[in-house]
């Protein structure tokens, strides 16, 4: 028998405090290109490690500087800048507390023209102490002069081998992966000497200009991996042996390398230029006392002209971009490590080690804040892991600052392990999200190797469980050898670790807008998983229009999810599938996909963590209308589709997009949409799954209920509608998904682009709309629904120990409310009063969200995203 409603309806209806429901009016909050000054408006800096933002001026040879003072006059604690080429100033120093004011100016390199200064902007400063602060870029360049004018030694530089070398060679001398790995390189003596040919030859037969050219490139992809990776390599067995014949082998490798032709199709691509960069640079400097004469100012011609063929596209435009993904993820690596191993060397080194180093200061981590997320999701976060490890401690070694004790470094720990537990796939959000079905080898590679290096028991505990599940991962050459290399001290000693079970169930992090939600963080054959997405990065680079969508994982694999395959960055598959909401489980509205771009973003306003229950909140009212960006208006001309409601998107007129969602123990997910538009549409509830999915007959037109069956799991889904709906089940993308370039997994097989299931229940045209969706997952078997719909369109649904409640009618206010068969476990949103049995629970604002478990209240109303405090320049 279903219980009564614990609230009355006079209190029900109750109009939300204005108060507990907070929007954001502004077009984006993270635009590709910084488009204003930051900090300004009086923002309070989290530290006193202040860096100055500013946006381009166009042209070429721009030049800026910078001044900021205690007084608005600019005669207080003056520091001034020098000219530079970029628009990133990091303030190298404790500066005092208080406020302080702050401009830049700009001119051309035409002798006539004059400093143009932008209006004062100012920002107060919370405190001093403890702060972090690195060296300026000329202090870094002082002292590695100074450091080998004391040693009499130029090289090595990298990787503090000036000073460890003899130390690196004791440490490793009985380890027995460095042992593996000089066993492997002892083959590598005498080989052939590589041609400039393709890595992996496909046949372009049929195919049109722009796919032609796509697939050159493809072809290539890798080749400056293949040819400078053996000479990284060598280089490195000789400091673990000391033997001359591996040195000899690198010379000669580096020697043909320097002399392939830059502009030619092999090299010439930038991650292949970016590759080849590195590894010449890596054989100067520890090479360095092996080279001839002739053989060193050959390297250093071939590192000038590369390198400056990378520089010269960097300079006011990458430190302005939201993330240039290329060069953030490996060819900022490259150039890093070429710039300091040729400084003082090479005329142009100089002003390349201060670029890179300031940039690095001004604007890591990149696609984040502080909460530890990555907002392109993990498919292709991974693509960023060499990086994130190397650069932190190249420039650490460099300035004497700890860049793995930053506030996103620590909080990367348990982004780790929420979003991507172990033998599990992740959230199915972002590019190349279908390809971790598991944990995938490079991602444990680099949890180990971030363990070292973070003090986290946590991670501790994730390092040990890979390396006892997959071994296999630690036994071949991979990215991170040279780490764990640098970084052994014998046999592996886990510090002290702790097992993830007394977490919290849950964790939001808001920067990236994702919260993962768990039922058992340490088994993955009991833990039920439900992550939602609202992005406040929008959809920029890698990510999708994926907000508000939810991925549920079940005994490590996906349920309910993102769909499609990434088969190009930009196809049609991609653009009318894959990356538009079509292929994720949230809204469409009138068929229409949430835009592309910046502007297309979502936010988490709540977040409660508890034992039964989890909960969260997303906004994604402003994710939806016209694609108007650039830079995907242009990927659709190149195919030759035109982004418009026949392609699948359009300006529906959305006003209002809210879900809720909660998981409650680990059998089922309740989620709870409050939709609304200008006009009447047909709202569109989608889920996806690789399992097929079964329409099951039920009364009235209100409701729409199908199955799901799989070898390990058996689920079903209950739409209830404010308005008649109708349900479709298919097994068909919009466009046909095709392996065309013969993209190959982890371990290097063809991938099999398969279909999979869609639902979609569609509503009436309506100005408002409400869903409410119960979805259920057991190993055995499925549950009874009790439903029954009670005055004013209140929807109860009673099963598996649980009632919940939800006002489906539009013209009343918004209620959901989930209560436990003890009365012990209760959630209670958008009524002015909560009963928990006989007790009543004190809310001190009408429309929050409560939750009461264990005589403990929590209640949260919306919170916006850091950002809209911090970066206010709009």
């Amino acid at each position: 028998m279903l219980i009564s409603l614990l609230v009355s309806s006079q209190l029900l209806f109750a109009k939300p405090d204005t108060q507990a429901v907070k929007t954001i009016d502004v077009a984006m909050l993270h635009p590709r290109v910084r488009e204003w000054a930051y900090p300004v408006k009086d923002v309070k800096v989290p530290a006193n490690s202040v860096c100055l933002l500013w946006p381009s001026t166009p042209g070429k040879n721009i030049a800026y500087k910078i001044m900021m003072a205690t007084d608005a006059g600019f005669t207080q604690n003056v520091i001034v800048g020098d000219e530079q080429r970029w628009a990133v100033y990091p303030i190298h120093q404790n500066v005092k507390e208080g406020k302080w004011y702050w401009k830049y100016a700009y001119k051309t390199d035409n002798p006539i023209d004059k400093w143009q200064w932008s209006e004062t902007n100012s920002f107060i400063v919370e405190r001093s102490q403890n702060s972090i602060s690195s060296p300026s870029p000329k202090q870094v360049l002082e002292n590695l002069q100074v450091l080998e004018n004391l040693k009499g030694q130029q090289h090595p530089r990298l990787w503090s081998l000036n000073k460890n070398a003899e130390t690196f060679y004791g440490n490793n001398k009985n380890n027995p992966e460095a042992k593996a790995f000089v066993a492997a390189m002892r083959k590598q003596l005498g080989k052939t000497l590589p041609e400039e040919k393709p890595t992996r030859p496909r046949d372009t037969t049929g195919m049109n200009a722009l796919q032609k050219k796509q697939m050159i490139e493809f072809m290539y992809h890798g080749f400056g991996n293949k040819v400078a990776n053996p000479i990284k390599d060598l280089v490195l067995a000789y400091y673990l042996t000391k033997e001359r014949a591996f040195m000899d082998e690198a010379i000669k490798q580096g020697v043909h390398v320097a002399k392939m032709d830059p502009e030619g199709y092999a090299t010439r691509d930038d991650f292949n230029n970016g590759n080849i960069v590195e590894g010449l640079a890596t054989l100067y400097d520890m090479g360095f006392s092996f080279l001839k004469d002739s053989e060193k100012q050959l390297l250093k011609n071939a590192i000038a002209v590369r390198g400056q063929m990378i520089y010269k596209g960097l300079p006011n435009r990458f430190e302005l971009q939201m993330c240039d993904n290329h060069v953030w993820q490996h060819i900022l690596r490259n150039f890093s490590i070429a710039a300091l191993a040729v400084a003082n060397d090479v005329p142009e080194a100089n002003e390349w080690l201060t670029y890179v180093y300031e940039v690095w200061n001004a604007r890591f981590p990149v696609l984040a804040s502080t909460d530890g997320g990555w907002h392109e999701g993990n498919g292709y976060f991974r693509v960023h892991y060499k990086t994130l490890i190397y650069l932190p401690m190249l420039f650490g070694d460099l300035s004497g600052r700890n860049y793995y004790e930053e506030e996103w470094m620590n909080n990367l720990a348990y982004y780790i392990l929420y979003s991507y537990p172990i033998k599990s796939t992740s959230v199915s959000q972002g590019d190349m999200h279908e390809n971790l079905k598991d944990i995938v080898r490079n991602h444990g590679l680099f949890a180990d190797a971030l363990s070292t290096k973070i003090n986290n028991p946590y991670l501790t505990w994730y390092a040990h469980e890979i390396r006892k599940l997959y071994p296999d991962f630690f036994r071949a050459n991979d990215d991170f050898l040279l780490f764990r290399l640098l970084n052994y001290k014998g046999d592996k000693v886990m510090s002290a670790s702790k097992v993830p079970s007394d977490l919290p169930k849950s964790r939001d992090f808001r920067d990236i807008g994702l919260v993962a939600m768990h039922s058992d963080l340490v088994n993955t054959a009991r833990n039920t998983t439900v992550f939602l997405t609202s992005n406040p990065y929008g959809v920029a680079g890698h990510a999708h229009a994926a907000q508000n969508a939810i991925t549920i994982n079940y005994k490590g694999k996906k349920v309910y999810g993102g769909t499609g395959f990434y088969s190009n960055f930009s196809d049609a598959h991609n653009l009318l599938d894959y990356r538009s909401s079509r292929g994720h489980c949230t809204i469409l509205a009138d068929s229409l996909s949430q835009r592309l771009g910046e502007d297309g973003y979502g936010w988490i306003p709540r977040f409660i963590t508890g034992n039964r229950i989890q909960y969260a909140l997303g906004d994604a009212s402003n994710a939806y209308g016209n694609l108007t960006t650039d830079f995907w208006l242009d990927r659709f001309t190149q195919i030759g589709i035109k982004a418009d409601k026949e392609s699948g998107y359009g300006d529906a007129g959305v006003k209002k997009f809210r879900r809720h969602v909660l998981q409650l123990d680990s059998n089922y997910v309740v989620v709870y949409d409050e939709l609304e538009s200008v006009k009447p549409i047909k709202w569109t509830s989608q889920m996806h799954s690789p399992f097929q999915l079964t329409h099951v007959s039920a009364a009235g037109q209100k409701s729409k209920t199908f199955d799901l069956q799989a070898d390990f799991v058996k689920s079903n889904v209950t739409v209830f509608s404010s308005s008649t709906a109708s349900i479709n089940i298919h097994d068909q993308y919009n466009f046909p998904a095709k392996n065309w370039k013969g993209k190959t997994d982890d371990e290097g097989n063809i991938i099999e682009f398969s279909e999979q299931w869609h639902a979609g229940i569609t509503s009436q045209p309506t100005i408002k709309q409400r869903f409410l969706t119960v979805i259920q997952i057991q190993e055995k078997q499925l549950q009874p629904i009790k439903q029954a719909v009670l005055k004013n369109n209140m929807q109860q649904v009673q099963i598996g120990g649980w009632t919940i409640s939800a006002n489906l009618e539009t013209g009343k206010e918004p209620f959901l409310q989930v209560v436990s068969s003890d009365q012990k476990s209760l959630f209670n949103y958008g009524s002015s009063e909560v009963k928990s049995g006989k007790n009543l629970v004190p809310r001190t604002i009408s429309g929050s969200s409560v939750l009461v478990e264990k005589g403990k209240i929590q209640e949260v109303v919306d919170e916006r995203p850091n950002v809209t405090n911090l970066d206010t320049g709009r």
